[in-house]
């Protein structure tokens, strides 16, 4: 090939490269550009939000949680299509308030309703239920209480005062007697009949467990307790076999205990093994079972409940952790097998040791149910409330509770 023809090639070749690299710019820039815009969609419609605002979020409502979820989860979503969202309007709120006043000695109504409760404001006692409403027991006053043993079946109540006094009040004919000075630690039998008691005379020979009326009268010495009047306290279970218990057991290491149980008739009853100190008790409504706290070095010396056989026949049969850290004063018996619980969101090293100084921390509510081992969360008190003095209603709808930091009675709606 002679040298015309070769640059006749090489001419042509660049013509043609030259071509192709206008095509393709002409396709990625030149042709975008010459296109028509597109005709833009139009966006949605909202309501309730100007110009660079988002749209208002309405009113406020509490949204109870879900039983067997845990807390910061959400419900699962069930079966589609079986029903809508209930609108603001429809949703109840889980905690309301029922009392802006402080509420001391809270206790459940003999109706099942609701609570009795102690104002120390106006010195009265009263009854009151979900709905709120406030009903005095009585129009007789009484200024400075300083503690209530409430009656069980009935309304009456010992009422003790900061001189030492004690006074038996029945609400229903509204009467009072004095009962002795020296008499403390009252608690009343299943039906009320008979009252339990510490009769603590001066002398430590002279200081005994005591059963008597609720008016003091026909008392009957029951234990002696010598030097260990402040190692027992009186408990009158509900099947009336247990009236006191004792923390003068054997010594079982630091981290076991053995609970004297006391009957009415010097039995000598099995004694109750617990797994830790500072033991706090509450029986069953049968009184077959108690559910009860205490701590040890294993749980850092936080208080742990536990469940066990709590009549003589059935001592520390069954015997549970049921792994949550709470004391046994802030649950509360739904019946023989369920039960409900406020327990801390965070206890710390060494709680069990100074109780009082943790007891205003906020509280998540559980139920228990002793037949299966299950724990529910049923949610938080709005506002990070501590609950104490718990309530449940017969219907079991719902849980009355005393805010430990400020006194006032709320209502918590079980979901």
């Amino acid at each position: 090939m002679d040298d015309r023809l070769k640059r006749a090639l090489i001419a042509v070749l660049f013509l043609v490269a030259v071509a192709g690299i206008g095509f393709v710019l002409y396709l990625v820039f030149f042709k975008k550009l010459l296109s028509p815009p597109a005709t833009p969609s139009t966006p949605p419609v909202t309501t309730g939000g100007g110009t660079g605002t988002l749209p208002g979020a309405g009113s406020g409502v509490i949204i109870p949680s879900t039983p067997g979820t845990a807390p910061g989860t959400l419900p699962t979503a069930g079966t589609p299509g079986t029903g809508a969202a209930p609108s603001p309007s429809e949703v109840v709120p889980q905690t309301a308030l029922l009392n802006d006043g402080v509420t001391q000695y809270v206790s459940a109504s003999t109706d099942g309703r609701g609570a009795r409760y102690y104002n120390p404001t106006d010195g009265l006692f009263y009854r009151i239920g979900p709905d709120g409403v406030a009903i005095a027991m009585s129009d007789t006053t009484f200024p400075n209480v300083e503690g209530v043993s409430w009656g069980k079946a009935s309304d009456q109540a010992i009422l003790s005062f900061p001189d030492g006094s004690n006074v038996h009040f029945d609400f229903r004919t509204n009467t009072q007697s004095t009962l002795p000075a020296h008499w403390e630690d009252f608690d009343f039998s299943g039906d009320d009949r008979q009252l339990v008691a510490k009769s603590l005379a001066l002398s430590p020979g002279s200081r005994y467990l005591v059963v008597s009326n609720p008016d003091g009268s026909n008392p009957k010495a029951i234990e002696p307790l010598g030097n260990n009047a402040g190692k027992t306290f009186p408990v009158w279970t509900p099947n009336n076999q247990i009236i006191a218990y004792a923390e003068v057991g054997e010594a079982r290491g630091f981290d076991r205990q053995e609970i004297i149980l006391v009957g009415q008739n010097q039995e000598n009853f099995r004694a109750l093994q617990v797994e830790g100190r500072g033991f706090l008790p509450k029986w069953s409504p049968d009184g077959r079972t108690v559910l009860y706290s205490v701590w040890n070095a294993a749980g850092s010396y936080r208080p742990e409940l536990w469940v066990s056989g709590g009549d003589p026949d059935g001592v520390n049969r069954d015997r549970a952790k049921l792994d949550l850290f709470t004391w046994a004063d802030k649950c509360v018996w739904a019946d023989n097998v369920t039960l409900y619980c406020a327990v801390p969101d965070s206890l710390p090293t060494g709680a069990g040791l100074q109780p009082d100084l943790f007891r205003t921390l906020p509280d998540t509510l559980y139920k228990i149910d002793l037949r299966t081992g299950a724990k529910s969360t049923l949610g938080k008190p709005a506002g990070g409330r501590a609950a104490r003095n718990l309530v449940i209603t017969d219907d079991k709808r719902h849980i009355l509770f005393t805010d430990a930091q400020t006194g006032q009675l709320y209502d918590f709606r079980i979901p």
